[in-house]
């Protein structure tokens, strides 16, 4: 019996003992090849794999081959590139297999997306980390991995389709433009917990979805407002970003609380480029505008301090805040949100995601009550007087 017959022969065998033939067959075929003749074939066994690889042992790694091997295999018709291109395909399946077995070892992602960096955003991330973690959740588990879209919509978007490739077990997202991006890119096959989402009938469409929602209250805003400015037939001014589709939405509400008080104006304008914002601050400021009012726009008030404040400040014009941490980076006051119970909120939620409760089981969250704060030392500045009808805690103390 030829050296082809007694290797089907073995391997046969071996296959009769639940032996497994591809991985270790080619093995046991390179010690069979020491002992035999070079006059040999190849093996024709399970998935047509056509090479012997030496007895050098190594871990589906390199495969070196005898001279006489390839002259033989030449010898029965084969041309060096069929030869090659089965080679190739072997190294292609065996990588993988390696592949495939790796992947069973993976962590779940948990992917975070925050639209970009201020004060009541960053709050946001560590109310979520801080509700996932009080959940009782083992987050070693997971592989948690956090990005930032620096304002920009189209990276949001971007950030939310890898998170999707990735087959996150959940994303979370801050601030509403990476809530409908994230939404968009899972289209209610990977849940998604949104926080910071003003209008939160903006996500009413998308399935598979719940979170947190920071309802300004501009009632309370405007009293702190005509408390600290002494009157009530205040023209004021407000910046919105056509980007932030909550912000028409809240320029309304605004406008609707200013009706309670006789002969209180709103003027808005909205920012298309961001690079526009110092000039609708002066085109405001030009039209006569007695204050600022901040709304929760994020495009905006990630501008407040190195854009509009230095305008407003030249010109002796507050700005009220619409949360503690524009109060503390130069705004007089304002009736502020929490934004780390908003963030709190939202993670508990993907805790109860990860344990297993579908999304459309878990209300949203509307956190909407406020404190008021204010700034001594910018009210000095400004010669604002701080109200005693007020009670408001100082963030300059």
């Amino acid at each position: 019996m030829g050296f082809r017959g007694r290797t089907e022969r073995y391997m046969a065998s071996r296959l009769r003992r639940g032996a497994l033939p591809l991985s270790s067959a080619p093995h046991i075929m390179g010690m069979r090849t020491e002992r035999t003749p070079s006059s040999f074939g190849w093996y024709r066994g399970f998935f047509n794999l056509k090479f012997v690889p030496s007895i050098k042992p190594t871990m589906l790694g390199t495969f070196y081959f005898r001279k006489y091997y390839f002259k033989n295999l030449m010898k029965e018709g084969l041309s060096m590139k069929k030869i090659l291109s089965l080679l190739l395909s072997a190294v292609l399946l065996l990588t993988a297999l390696f592949a495939f077995s790796s992947c069973g070892n993976e962590k779940p992602v948990i992917g975070i997306i925050q639209f970009g960096s201020h004060g009541s955003l960053n709050n946001c991330y560590d109310g979520v980390m801080a509700g996932l973690e009080e959940s009782g959740i083992d987050l070693d588990a997971y592989t948690i991995e956090y990005v930032n879209s620096n304002f920009d919509a189209s990276v949001s978007q971007s950030q939310a389709n890898t998170f999707v490739n990735k087959r996150a077990a959940v994303i979370i997202t801050i601030a509403t433009p990476s809530a409908v991006a994230a939404a968009n890119a899972a289209d209610g096959e990977i849940p998604v917990v949104y926080c910071a989402v003003t209008d939160s009938t903006t996500m009413d469409n998308y399935e598979n979805i719940t979170g947190s929602s920071d309802i300004p209250n501009f009632e309370k805003q405007l009293e702190v407002v005509t408390a600290f400015m002494g009157k009530t037939d205040l023209t004021i001014g407000v910046l919105y970003s056509t980007e932030e589709s909550s912000s028409p939405f809240q320029v309304e509400q605004l406008k609707k609380a200013a009706e309670a008080y006789d002969g209180m104006q709103i003027l808005d304008s909205a920012v298309s480029d961001i690079t526009t914002i110092d000039t609708r601050t002066n085109e405001l400021i030009d039209r006569g505008v007695d204050c600022f009012v901040n709304l929760l726009d994020n495009t905006i008030v990630g501008k407040l301090e190195t854009n509009i404040l230095p305008i407003t400040n030249e010109y002796n014009i507050p700005v009220f805040g619409s949360e503690i941490e524009q109060v503390k980076v130069g705004c007089a006051a304002s009736a502020s949100i929490d934004y780390i119970d908003v963030g709190k909120a939202a993670g508990q939620a993907a805790a109860e995601i990860l344990g297993g409760k579908s999304a459309s089981d878990i209300p949203v969250a509307v956190i909407t009550e406020p404190t008021n704060y204010y700034n001594s030392e910018v009210c000095e500045l400004l010669g604002l007087t701080v109200p005693d009808t007020i009670d408001a805690t100082d963030v300059a103390e």
